[in-house]
């Protein structure tokens, strides 16, 4: 997903110094990676993109040049954005943008200490969304006392911030603005904001058709996570992260900040989303061990990457594919109203 990784990992270091010991805290022609079994490969496989749901003519000539990227802005709550009276998110609009035809769109959070630039310089989902006709949205995150960007993915309880606000107030003008199939809007995010990424899952799950965090601080909710459908989930995480570690933080090592493992979280998202299977081994190969939760409401499958060895870092390929092509066959299997 991203060719450098420089400016993602200086944010989830600086994420860390925040937190002390913890962390507050991206086509379809595809070839099949090697596997250990006969399983396969739900993320990899080629697939057929879901059906356009939303196909009615929408009337809706694009305000940016087809295949280039702005910056835009939404109105802000000032009392719940530090004081800011606009919020900023760049879009990237795909080269055959069409005024009549509703595509997907995909959101990209960037990490802590990051801007939504760096996330769009470092990832190739603008690169992928010309390819693949979506549009890319990189929103931008408010600074925190060290003027460090960030999300407040647990709610506002992180300097009052109200996450949950900017994602509607942006979702509505993206969709006013232009010609959105609603029923496949998806997010991903790094570090922070692989966070963010399970923030919207929670919280606005008859929005966002489905989510990928990648190595993401899957700290609980102020207010807990209550979605109101089942969200599928393709999550990725290194086995020695040293800043958002696989196996958690306990709380006797940071009662203020603990946090769960990634499979205790994962677990935890397979019974909401009511699987009954998993998790089962599908996938391995030298660098990554694939794990799924399957027989799920709505086919609302949960899918993740152990990157072995791996560090806090998006890794460049999961089996013979970049990691947001990986990303983005998961994510057209998928649409608010289950499987294609």
């Amino acid at each position: 997903m991203q060719k450098n990784q420089s400016s993602w990992l200086v944010a989830a270091l600086c994420l860390c110094c925040l937190l002390a010991t913890a962390c507050t805290g991206g086509t379809t022609q595809v070839t099949q990676p090697s596997t250990n079994n006969n399983s396969q490969d739900t993320a990899n496989m080629t697939a057929t993109p879901a059906s356009q749901s939303n196909k009615n003519t929408c009337a809706k000539p694009s305000p940016i040049k087809a295949g280039t990227t702005e910056n835009q802005a939404v109105a802000a709550h000032p009392a719940a954005s530090r004081g800011q009276h606009t919020r900023t998110y760049l879009v990237h609009v795909p080269a055959q943008y069409s005024a009549k035809t509703a595509v997907p769109m995909v959101i990209i959070f960037h990490g802590h200490g990051g801007t939504a630039q760096e996330a769009e310089q470092d990832t190739g989902f603008s690169q992928l969304a010309d390819k693949e006709q979506f549009i890319a949205v990189y929103p931008q995150g408010l600074p925190d006392d060290g003027q460090m960007p960030m999300w407040a993915s647990i709610g506002p309880l992180d300097y009052n911030i109200d996450e949950t606000v900017f994602m509607n107030d942006m979702l509505d003008k993206l969709t006013k603005d232009f010609c959105v199939d609603t029923q496949r809007i998806y997010a991903t995010g790094f570090s922070n904001g692989g966070g963010m990424s399970g923030f919207v899952a929670c919280q606005l799950s008859t929005r966002i058709a489905a989510v990928a965090p990648i190595s993401g601080n899957y700290y609980p909710l102020q207010a807990g996570c209550h979605p109101q459908r089942a969200v599928p989930m393709l999550e990725i995480h290194g086995s020695a992260d040293p800043i958002v570690p696989y196996n958690g933080i306990s709380a006797k090592v940071n009662p203020q900040w603990p946090l769960p493992a990634v499979q205790d979280w994962l677990g935890e998202w397979a019974k909401r989303n009511g699987c009954t299977k998993g998790p089962e081994q599908f996938f391995q190969d030298k660098n990554a061990t694939g794990f799924r939760w399957t027989d799920c409401h709505q086919n609302a499958t949960i899918m993740h990457y152990r990157m072995e060895g791996e560090g806090h870092t998006v890794p460049a390929k999961i089996g013979n594919l970049p990691t947001e092509q990986v990303i983005w066959n998961f994510f057209k299997l998928h649409t608010l109203a289950g499987p294609k």
